[in-house]
């Protein structure tokens, strides 16, 4: 089996309590999606497939309802032939419910309406098709069943007569479902009602008009078009109605997420916000499973927040170019709000430092990234793997949350290897005792090897032509290189010393206030992996101490000093004098400062 696209979304248990009953019709399977699958499983043979679902008739939603149409996904249809649709009580006897034939099938989904409604019976039933595949020609012809990702039992029953292991039926569990859905009526079913199931962006501004994302699911037979809820902050508690600009879809346990509107609190701080879905399309909620809470900052306004990704990285991994395309163009496309760390391990990389931080960072796949600590995801892909672009999606979800306080960050050499750094955290609200911890990470960008050296020179499958789906321009370089190994590269943005990632025990103690600055002081030395030192950047994190993620990051470039020299105010120049914005002084134009003098920096007191 493969899988071109990871689905984030399973399909969810059928246990949600509804408390009404009335008309209409959804759809429900194994898989709770509105577009086919990208997501395959085939013998790789013409061969005739038989494939069911087993279907439910003693738990909601299925119990006591009705079937009056099937849903059968198809990626390509140009080798399919004699499809079939069918429903039985037993796989094993000659019996069938219904048998229809579905005369030109369609690439997407098959609506084929039954007869005769089919009442699902205590016992439960099957409902399968049989398909003959004529001609093998590529992936959907290989794996013609169309699946998702939920392991539930019942999802794929499968035979395969003239193929030994398949020949009986049998119930398999490992691969997933089949994506098929059953549109159903009556039973338990009820026509407004929505779940509660996550808030997922958690800070707001007091007294602000502001947001949060409230993730919900759709159990009901209308498509949900508004809803109406109340959220609490503590004591205060507000009601509002919110219109979907895109109805979410009558499939059973389908998710959406609302960017829903809210008044900030009148305090600051952390507190509860407990958020209930009242009322979906103007009636009352069916659906128990009607709240979501979670904790949140009320901040007095509303600081830059900067996000990072942790990209994991390394020459060996051949898949690892589109991780470089991915960051060059999240810094084109946010130069004030994004920040990339590579943290390069593993299999003798000459640029592996730092190992423990490839256990903090908890990473299985290369190239992966982690946004302010959030979800592995890919640097290029992001949650989808189609040959293009979707990280910036990544980087906007966690870029939305609100920073709790602003950060900013100096740097300067003061001696060879030795950075002197000073951090200045300004919170948004108080706290008797302050929850955060400091790190900081020097990168360095432009490293590169000797010619010749083979552990400097990056692996690059893309030159493949099975890879030669990554179409978009950027990826381009790497698809038309020649061979499977670059040479020459420049690595940017590469871990070459930091602190504990984790966050400096007591880096940040004591209460904080709305606007008073806290300032930390930290060093941190050059390792052998440096080239050049005025490459190099120190980068700040802010991390919450409860949740390990990034609540706000910055950067900066670090001066350097060593050249500085002290001369009393005095002192009779003899050379030219240059201010820092390049305007050339007179002797009695200079006072304390610092000034360009014979191209160096000076220091005059």
């Amino acid at each position: 089996m493969t899988k071109r696209i990871l689905l984030a979304t399973l399909a969810v248990a059928l246990t949600v309590v509804v408390s009404a009953q009335g008309g209409g019709s959804l759809w429900w399977g194994f898989y709770n999606g509105v577009d086919v699958p990208d997501n395959h499983l085939g013998l790789g043979k013409p061969v005739v497939y038989e494939a069911a679902i087993r279907v439910s008739g003693t738990a909601a939603p299925t119990a006591a309802a009705t079937i009056t149409s099937v849903r059968l996904p198809f990626t390509a249809v140009e080798h399919i032939d004699s499809l079939t649709l069918w429903l039985t009580a037993d796989l094993e006897s000659d019996q069938r419910i219904v048998t229809l034939s579905v005369d030109a099938p369609v690439t997407g989904w098959n609506e084929v309406t039954l007869p005769e409604p089919v009442s699902i019976p205590a016992e439960g039933l099957f409902v399968g098709y049989t398909f003959r595949v004529t001609a093998i020609d590529g992936d959907d012809s290989e794996r013609p069943l169309v699946m998702c990702d939920a392991l539930g039992d019942g999802g794929l029953w499968l035979r395969v007569a003239s193929v030994k292991g398949y020949k009986d039926w049998a119930n398999i569990r490992r691969y997933g479902s089949l994506a098929m859905q059953l549109q159903l009526t009556g039973g338990q079913l009820a026509p407004c009602s929505a779940s509660a199931d996550a808030i997922r962006q958690a800070n707001v501004v007091c007294l602000t008009d502001d947001e949060v994302e409230l993730m919900l699911s759709n159990y009901g037979t209308e498509p949900v078009t508004s809803i109406d809820y109340a959220y609490t902050f503590g004591s205060e508690t507000l009601n509002a109605t919110y219109t979907l600009p895109v109805p979410l879809q009558n499939v059973y346990g389908l998710q959406g997420y609302l960017v829903l509107p809210i008044k900030g609190p009148q305090a600051t701080g952390r507190m509860p916000l407990t958020l209930t879905l009242t009322g979906v399309n103007g009636q009352p909620n069916a659906c128990t499973d009607n709240q979501a809470a979670t904790d949140v900052l009320s901040l007095h306004h509303k600081a830059h927040r900067r996000t990072v990704m942790e990209e994991y990285t390394g020459t060996w991994c051949s898949a690892c170019p589109r991780g470089f395309a991915g960051i060059a163009r999240l810094k084109k496309m946010y130069p004030d709000d994004f920040i990339a760390v590579s943290v390069h391990v593993l299999n003798g990389d000459p640029m592996d430092v730092y190992y423990d931080y490839y256990y903090v960072m908890n990473a299985t796949l290369f190239p992966s990234c982690r946004f302010d600590r959030g979800e592995l995801t890919d640097p290029y892909d992001g949650d989808l793997c189609d040959g293009h672009f979707h990280a910036d999606e990544n980087f906007r979800q966690a870029n939305r949350i609100l920073a709790p306080a602003d950060l900013s960050v100096e740097a300067r050499w003061t001696g060879d290897s030795v950075c002197a750094i000073t951090s200045t955290t300004t919170f948004a609200y108080d706290a008797d005792q302050c929850d955060y911890k400091l790190a900081y990470i020097l990168v360095e960008d432009s490293l590169t090897g000797p010619a010749g050296d083979h552990a400097w020179h990056q692996k690059n499958s893309f030159s493949d032509p099975s890879m030669a789906y990554y179409v978009e321009d950027d990826m381009q370089q790497y698809v038309n290189a020649e061979g499977l190994m670059l040479e020459g590269v420049y690595f940017n943005d590469v871990v070459i010393a930091m602190s504990d990632v984790r966050g400096i025990e007591g880096s940040l103690s004591g209460p904080q206030r709305v606007g008073q600055p806290m300032t930390h002081n930290y060093e941190l030395r050059l390792t052998p992996v440096s080239q050049d030192r005025r490459q190099a950047h120190v980068v700040c994190l802010l991390i919450d101490s409860q949740t390990k993620l990034i609540a706000n990051a910055a950067i900066c470039p670090i001066a350097d000093l060593t050249a500085v020299q002290s001369v009393a105010v005095s002192q009779q120049q003899t050379q030219q004098c240059f201010d820092l914005q390049g305007r050339q002084l007179s002797n009695s134009q200079i006072k304390k400062g610092i000034y360009i003098i014979g191209g160096r920096k000076v220091v005059v007191k």
